[in-house]
């Protein structure tokens, strides 16, 4: 974590800061759900159906109401389950929800600053002004460790601070945008469930019937 004791305005190099990054395992938990569940919860829509003519013959109902069954079967196969779409869910608001963390900054940027071979003349003005920015721009623990992730393994050189900031940016737009699907695609799986569930029970009553 940062180092409490250290004055207002002191640059302190990262290599003499007690930085912990035993915690950017959890951080990463959203990316690594993301990318486990990202086809499933692409594959989460409802099915284009044909609508059944009021007036149509017993056998025309049975037969449309049939090719919903397998649409809808289809569909949930190949979709995210609902333990999956509810962690990822859950994952994401948490992970949006925290406050900004010092400590996990300094942890991710020793992540990302020890894996370079070429670092810039002024390493501690560097490091205290992306610290700094990150801090005020808010991001979110989980926003920053995903973003410093993405930068250590796609860039070749140290990037600029602005550069950084933009990846964060990035990664929390992307977060936001995942969290409003996830919720669509919760809503969309528990109404295909209940649809299936009526048209097999509506099925089952009709053979019955007969």
């Amino acid at each position: 974590m940062a180092d409490s004791k250290r004055q207002t305005g002191e640059v302190v190099p990262l290599e003499r800061r007690a930085v912990d990054r035993s915690n950017l395992p959890a951080l990463l938990r959203v990316e690594w759900l993301l990318r486990e569940n990202r086809r499933g919860i692409a594959r989460t829509y409802m099915p284009c159906l044909r609508a059944t003519p009021i007036k149509a013959s017993p056998e025309m109902r049975a037969r449309d109401e049939q090719m919903c069954r397998e649409a809808l079967t289809e569909m949930l196969a190949s979709a995210a389950t609902m333990p999956a779409l509810r962690a990822t869910g859950d994952a994401l608001d948490e992970a949006l929800a925290a406050e900004p963390d010092e400590g996990v900054i300094e942890a991710c940027l020793a992540a990302l600053i020890d894996t370079r071979v070429k670092l810039p003349h002024n390493l501690p003005v560097y490091l205290e002004a992306l610290i700094y920015d990150l801090k005020d721009e808010g991001f979110p623990p989980a926003v920053v460790a995903a973003a410093c992730q993405r930068i250590r393994r796609e860039s070749v050189f140290l990037p600029e601070i602005s550069e950084v900031l933009a990846t964060c940016r990035e990664t929390l737009a992307r977060y936001r945008e995942q969290q409003v699907r996830v919720v669509e695609a919760l809503e969309t799986r528990g109404k295909a469930e209940r649809w299936l569930a009526d048209l097999t029970a509506s099925a089952s009553d009709g053979g019955a019937d007969r």
